[in-house]
């Protein structure tokens, strides 16, 4: 399994569990907290959105700043050839 399948399976399992204790418990102070944490679902829905990406999308070749490496000839072949 994928780590994007376990990071969906991890939130869809929390949010369950958040949903039944919501319509189970009656308490307002309770109630309110519990909306407080599903502000953060789209939150969560679009970082596994991102996470989807990066991991579909080709890793770039780092910069760097290093000066480029000069071309080294074949061996056996003289630097400048004259004719």
């Amino acid at each position: 399994m994928s780590d994007y399948n376990k990071y969906v399976l991890a939130v869809n399992k929390i949010f369950e569990v958040i949903g039944k204790i919501k319509a189970n418990w009656t308490d307002k102070d309770n109630l309110t907290y519990i909306a407080n944490l599903e502000e953060y679902k789209q939150t969560v829905i679009n970082g596994a959105k991102d996470f989807q990406a990066k991991k579909a999308a080709p890793a770039a070749p780092a910069k760097t700043d290093a000066p480029a490496q000069p071309q080294l000839q074949p061996i056996g072949t003289a630097v400048s050839e004259k004719k």
